[in-house]
């Protein structure tokens, strides 16, 4: 990893946490559908990112993001959970990579398909772990699955027109 992929990265680091801080901590639909665009930093990293390297980017993100919500490393374990299984869902995703092993992660390189794919599957992960650390239990299991689904639906649908109005603002 060159320097200048890791202040891009730091970068993106510090505009998801200040956005999902300062704007999107209080966009709450119902008290059901939360948004959480930080992990955006873990699904977007470089394909060829080692796993080491990206638990030590998401635990630096999810942590943050804890600070601010004086959660107690909730999302920290969130997000390192996605940094771990995130290389399993990209060979799942892309069982059959010839000679490359870069995978661009971006519409263009994955196809919209499997890039909304992609988004969903980890943003799932991520919710399910966050939403039922939260409840500490499972006897408000309806209330903790509408949460996960209602938010994964938000989520994956602001990080995704967020993927690809960032990238017109690029190519422009």
């Amino acid at each position: 990893m060159n320097t200048q992929t890791l202040l891009k990265i730091a970068a993106s680091i510090i505009i998801y946490t200040l956005l999902q801080v300062f704007i999107l901590r209080n966009l709450v639909f119902f008290d059901v559908a939360f948004c959480f665009v930080y992990i955006s930093v873990i699904l977007f990293l470089p394909s060829s990112t080692p796993t080491s390297t990206a638990l030590l980017i998401a635990f630096v993100t999810g942590i943050l993001v804890d600070m601010f919500y004086n959660t107690a490393g909730l999302h920290a374990s969130a997000t390192v959970m996605i940094a771990y299984i995130r290389g399993f869902i990209l060979k799942v995703l892309f069982p059959t990579r010839g000679l490359e092993n870069e995978i661009v992660i971006s519409v263009e390189g994955m196809g919209v398909e499997r890039f909304i794919r992609y988004i969903v599957i980890l943003t799932f992960i991520h919710h399910t772990y966050l939403f039922f650390l939260e409840a500490g239990t499972f006897n408000f299991f309806l209330n903790t699955s509408l949460k996960i689904l209602a938010s994964v639906m938000f989520s994956s649908i602001v990080i995704f027109l967020l993927h690809v109005y960032l990238k017109s603002l690029r190519n422009s």
